[in-house]
């Protein structure tokens, strides 16, 4: 598992598996000066080293560290173990086969002796033949160990921006340069495939027309020939000019245009286009003047510059990314009074026509009550039958004359009499 986790972190840096070391068990809280000086006190003999960088692994609950040698790695010299805080420290590399490494310590051992294998064989009752056959056993091994060695190289095709799976030349271009290297004892036909297995679109063109050209050429040749039209040819004053003028793009985040400023100034320092005690004073005044800060970052950093502090890139970029965490935070808090107030406002809407209906309801019952309603009669209906119960007639109205029964109950009334009394 931790030499996948070497393997991939190596690819995606662009360096080569056999020049790193992965270092497990670092406590979370060591800092920057006591893990380098752990790793000089451990490494001096294997060569120089460079801390690539650091991640934290929830598994060990410790940080793991990237190391490139500057040089392959010396198995004989390269330590398991790393005392330092917290305990000792694992060294993880990818292992080698146990033949070849069994060859070099001999070799290493006798190196240390200032001896040689010829000169050791009668000590060591070894005739000549014995010590011909170590060698050819040395020679039969190789290429076999060459091929576990063998790794892929990434994708490069020629393009300004890399497509998706391709890297860019920088990064392919040192990959290939330590895997020639470790590639040293394989044929010069190899070689060549193996680095045009890595080839697409123009480059991959580029190096066929060259060995069209002149079929004898080497595989390191071909490399010199891509690093003269791919290379970074960009003079000072270009470099420079880049550099001084480079300001935050419309979308971009601050820590994003920090990265990217960085990568300019490293080039410039490499140049020599610029002193490298004067990039923490170039940084913060690009930042101060080409981004886009928030008011406390902005304060911040001027009083910096006021006192004669410039940050180093780690501290500013701390900087920026507490300011940019704080802006998310504030960005969150006023989102979540923004759907606070939404929400009463959709409650108090609500309400209001919960309340309304209510009062449309009251008064289509009170309608449905009054004048007109079930149970109640027209207002001459009610005085009629006022005046059937017995109620005298209001002044001005004749009283209509009772009608007389007839002895049969017919209820028929009587003719008048005639004024002649017939």
């Amino acid at each position: 598992m931790a030499v996948t986790m070497l393997q991939d972190w190596c690819r995606w840096m662009g360096v080569s598996a056999r020049r790193g070391l992965l270092i497990l068990g670092i406590p979370e809280d060591c800092d920057e000066a006591e893990l380098q000086e752990s790793l000089e006190a451990a490494l001096w003999p294997v060569g120089h080293f460079t801390v690539l960088g650091k991640v934290f692994r929830e598994e060990d609950d410790a940080t793991a560290a990237l190391v490139e040698l500057d040089r392959e790695v010396n198995y004989a010299l390269v330590p398991r173990e790393i005392p330092g805080t917290g305990g000792p420290w694992n060294v993880v590399f990818v292992p080698r086969s146990s033949g070849e490494e069994f060859l070099s310590r001999v070799f290493h051992f006798l190196e240390q002796q200032g001896q040689t294998v010829e000169s050791v064989a009668g000590a060591l009752g070894l005739r000549l033949h014995r010590v011909s056959w170590l060698r050819l056993v040395s020679e039969a091994v190789q290429p076999w160990v060459e091929t576990m060695r063998y790794q892929r190289l990434g994708v490069f095709s020629g393009r300004d921006q890399p497509a998706p799976g391709e890297e860019s030349f920088e990064a392919w271009l040192d990959h290939s340069a330590g895997m020639l290297h470790v590639w040293r004892g394989v044929s010069e036909r190899e070689k060549r495939r193996r680095l045009m297995e890595g080839l697409r679109g123009t480059a991959l063109q580029l190096v066929h027309g060259l060995l069209a050209e002149n079929p004898a050429r080497t595989a390191q040749d071909c490399l010199a020939a891509l690093i003269q039209v791919f290379g970074d040819n960009e003079s000072q004053a270009t470099i420079r000019v880049k550099c001084l003028t480079a300001q935050q793009q419309s979308g971009e985040r601050l820590s994003a245009f920090v990265l990217r400023l960085e990568v300019l100034l490293q080039k410039a320092i490499e140049k020599g286009a610029l002193a490298r005690a004067s990039a923490d004073h170039v940084r913060l005044r690009q930042v101060l003047t080409r981004a886009n800060l928030t008011e406390p970052l902005d304060e911040a950093l001027r009083k910096l510059r006021t006192v004669g502090r410039s940050p180093s890139f780690l501290e500013m970029l701390g900087l920026v990314r507490e300011s940019e965490a704080w802006e998310a935070s504030l960005a969150r808090s006023e989102r979540a009074q923004a759907e606070e107030g939404a929400g009463a406002r959709a409650n108090a809407q609500a309400d209001a026509r919960a309340n309304a209906k209510a009062e449309d309801d009251k008064m289509g019952s009170a309608s449905r009550a009054g004048p007109g309603g079930p149970g109640c009669e027209p207002e001459g209906l009610a005085q009629a039958g006022d005046q059937e119960a017995g109620e005298p007639p209001e002044e001005g109205l004749k009283p209509i004359p009772e009608e007389s029964e007839n002895k049969d109950g017919a209820g028929e009334t009587s003719p008048p009499k005639s004024s002649s009394g017939k």
